[in-house]
């Protein structure tokens, strides 16, 4: 059982995603964002880092669940997308 920790930085047209994650078995244990750029509603930052917990650290499931919690919390960040968030977790996750 083996916990890895990494750190990834992805900057998007909105600004700096910096993530930093600790998997167990392929999945997300821990997860940390941070940054300059703006979500709104600010409390869905962290729908985002909790609902990420216990996933497969894989980009399709990554993004599919931040894309989910966009739509269902109708969030807005703007020059951020998706895609953004999960670029930076991927780049934690290819360390």
């Amino acid at each position: 059982m083996e916990i890895k920790t990494s750190q990834g930085i992805h900057k998007s047209k909105g600004g700096l995603i910096r993530s930093f994650v600790a998997t167990e078995n392929g999945r997300i244990k821990e997860i940390n964002i941070s940054g300059d750029f703006f979500l709104f509603p600010e409390e869905a930052f962290f729908k985002i880092a909790g609902e990420l917990k216990g996933i497969k650290a894989k980009r399709e499931d990554i993004e599919h669940k931040i894309e989910e919690i966009y739509i269902r919390e109708n969030i807005q960040s703007p020059g951020t997308s998706p895609a953004d968030f999960t670029e930076s977790i991927m780049k934690a996750l290819e360390v």
